[in-house]
């Protein structure tokens, strides 16, 4: 990154199109090195997510260019590095958290850090003290686990008890539910093979709630054959429901803490029996 001169970096700055170019070109091999850094995950690399993640840094690095005060070539690459830092962590936080905010993914991934990397502990923690400022209700907690199973590395270890304690790992898990063979599995497979299981321990969890708190939940959702109320007030439903709007509230309330521990222990018997 010798190019990276003072006058390219003030030219840039004042939005020179050409000189813009020219920095992110010299600042690529940075780009492309932190964006493999945080695609990688106990050894293994997503490069699809890689490719996004290159890319976010460079859009980020291009409109933050005019908040770097500074003037020396030092200065600017370690600026780099935060922006870069900044940007791809919130990226792949979008990206492996669907459904929960930034903030409930960032909670939880240091609920998983205290937890020694189990996810299922890291519910239990994140609802104590040891979060300090940042505990987390369990509704929360459980919510950001349902969007961590969803989108975790297929070599993350599972420990499981058959006749005996054996290691396996998602991608083995994934293999036996689909039927390919384990060194032939993408992405693709992962994701339908997740979206098959996820809609299983949906169901079943709505299965074992009372007729009021599955159609309720449904109806927030608007999972078939209940129609969509979540952007309604609550006397809309009552009404069709023929109960009060307070019925509703409270079958909502205990429906999602049992729907929440009903999926959890859904989550834990697969990896448990897989």
């Amino acid at each position: 990154m010798k190019s990276l001169t003072p006058e390219l970096i003030a030219a840039a700055k004042d939005n020179d199109l050409a000189a813009v170019s020219a920095l992110i070109a010299a600042t690529e091999p940075l780009i492309v090195s932190r964006a493999m850094y945080y695609a990688t995950t106990k050894g293994a690399t997503d490069y699809d997510l890689t490719d996004d993640l290159a890319q976010v840094g460079r859009v980020h690095l291009w409109q933050s260019l005019s908040e770097f005060q500074g003037t020396g070539r030092g200065e600017f690459i370690n600026y780099v590095g935060r922006v870069l830092q900044t940007a791809m962590t919130r990226h792949r936080r979008e990206v492996a958290y669907q459904g929960v905010s930034a903030s409930t993914a960032k909670d939880f991934e240091r609920a998983v850090e205290l937890a020694g990397g189990d996810p299922y502990e890291a519910v239990r923690i994140a609802t104590t003290d040891a979060m300090g400022t940042r505990v987390m209700t369990r509704e929360r907690a459980y919510a950001a686990l349902t969007s961590w199973l969803g989108v975790d590395s297929l070599e993350r270890p599972i420990m499981h008890e058959s006749n005996e304690m054996k290691e396996v790992t998602l991608r083995d898990v994934i293999s036996a539910k689909s039927g390919i063979p384990a060194d032939l599995l993408d992405s693709r497979d992962y994701e339908s093979t997740r979206r098959r299981t996820v809609h299983e321990r949906v169901h079943h969890a709505l299965g074992e709630l009372s007729e009021r708190q599955r159609h309720v939940l449904k109806a927030d959702h608007g999972i078939t054959p209940v129609g969509f109320y979540g952007d309604v007030p609550d006397a809309e439903l009552a009404d069709d429901m023929g109960v009060t709007p307070y019925q509703v509230k409270q079958a909502r309330v205990k429906g999602r803490s049992r729907f929440a521990a009903l999926y959890l222990a859904g989550s834990e018997a697969a990896g448990a029996t897989a």
